[in-house]
């Protein structure tokens, strides 16, 4: 099998190979690759496993998420868009994980995770110091369910008549139940966490976007 990494000599080799690729700089205390544009920054989360043992198995995990600071500090409030990027089956055991362990390991998910980031958060990077209000019509057009995109920032970006379609759309492919439940919260029920919790369905009923 070779050498095995320490977990600090693995995840540290990957967080320096990403960072020159990708441009974007590495805060080591928030474990993240992170850049701002305007408003917006473009945060690559990487997560360890917790069964990671030094020279016998590292393996890590990574989360692209596109906050916007006008939103407060707050995930639950600021997050606009979210990617997990999940590996192939031929990188992890489990689907999650990416096994980083040896030199081989690493530099074998290092190229997955680089071409996943380049095609997301780095082309969309680009796209917002381009031209703000194409990128997130693109962001909202293009890539909604992919990036799990928020309806708030859309309409507060390009006004709310732009998500009318999607609102209506994302309603109606609602289950049975979701509808009643959708129906109990404009009656004012707040007994499921979706209720309480920033969300689209929330979002569009607190607008009256759709008629329940």
């Amino acid at each position: 099998m070779g050498y095995i990494y320490s977990v600090e000599e693995a995840t540290q080799k990957l967080y320096a190979e990403l960072t020159e690729a990708t441009g974007f700089k590495y805060l080591k205390s928030q474990q993240c690759l992170k850049k701002t544009v305007k408003d917006l920054v473009f945060e690559i989360q990487f997560f360890t496993s917790k069964w990671n043992q030094s020279h016998k198995r590292v393996e890590v995990n990574a989360e692209f998420r596109l906050w916007c600071k006008r939103y407060g500090k707050l995930p639950v409030d600021n997050v606009i868009a979210t990617i997990a990027y999940q590996p192939k089956q031929s990188f992890s055991d489990d689907g999650y994980w990416y096994d980083i362990s040896t030199e081989e390991k690493l530099s074998a998910a290092f190229k997955e995770l680089n071409d996943r980031i380049q095609s997301t958060a780095v082309m969309l990077c680009a796209r917002y110091e381009e031209d703000y209000n194409a990128a997130t019509e693109e962001l909202f057009r293009e890539h909604f369910d992919e990036y799990n995109v928020y309806l708030d920032f859309i309409a507060d970006t390009l006004g709310i008549s732009v998500i009318k379609e999607k609102a209506q759309e994302l309603y109606d492919n609602l289950s049975e139940e979701m509808k009643r439940q959708a129906a109990d919260y404009k009656n004012g029920a707040r007994d499921r966490m979706w209720m309480i919790n920033r969300g689209n369905l929330k979002y569009i009923i607190d607008n009256d976007l759709v008629r329940l």
